[in-house]
């Protein structure tokens, strides 16, 4: 993370899950390494870690846990979803905007939420948020590359206003794209609820 860099605290939120559980989102730290270590390893499948990274992997490989969590708040974003349940901290989803180099207006987004906490919402919420800090931050278009199969992932896009197109290179994906609207602020995370 560039020592310049301001944590950016106003992307922090917490919501109560039906179920009765609170979670937590908010921007990535440099010091939750091991969480998101142990959120790709043992808080995904192997299925969803290849639906996520589309490549196999059993774990996040330290250069690229470096890169997911040593970053600037502004061409790299990213939250996480995190439970205290029981008094320990768990990350239970990740979701990040990266800015195309050569169109800062333009940025790709990835997200995964845990297995043992698909269908509850998070994942809207995450995007839903990511969104917005997006907009906020000047980016006009979001887009993400998305397996063909990737059912889930395809069906959460289409219900966030994301239209499926045929992707410009890849076969096998399909590209997720959506304008962002007029600059979106903090309080309007109600919206995302």
């Amino acid at each position: 993370m560039d020592a310049a860099a301001r944590y950016p605290v106003e992307w922090i939120d917490r919501f109560q899950l039906a179920g009765g559980d609170w979670l937590t989102l908010r921007p990535v730290l440099p010091q939750d390494d091991a969480l998101e270590r142990a959120f790709v390893a043992q808080g995904l499948t192997s299925q969803s870690r290849y639906l996520r990274f589309q490549v196999g992997l059993s774990e996040l490989p330290e250069a690229l846990t470096q890169a997911f969590t040593h970053i600037d708040y502004h061409d790299h974003f990213a939250l996480v979803a995190e439970s205290f349940a029981g008094g320990q901290q768990t990350q239970l989803g990740d979701a990040r905007f990266v800015r195309v180099g050569g169109a800062p207006e333009v940025a790709e987004f990835g997200i995964a939420v845990a297995d043992a906490w698909h269908g509850l919402g998070i994942g809207r919420r995450l995007l839903c948020l990511l969104a917005a800090a997006a907009r906020a931050q000047g980016v006009t278009q979001l887009y993400g590359d998305v397996l063909r199969g990737n059912a889930p992932m395809l069906a959460l896009a289409q219900a966030s206003g994301f239209a499926v197109q045929r992707h410009p290179d890849d076969a096998r994906l399909v590209r997720v794209q959506r304008a962002l609207a007029a600059p979106m602020t903090p309080e309007l995370i109600a919206d995302c609820a």
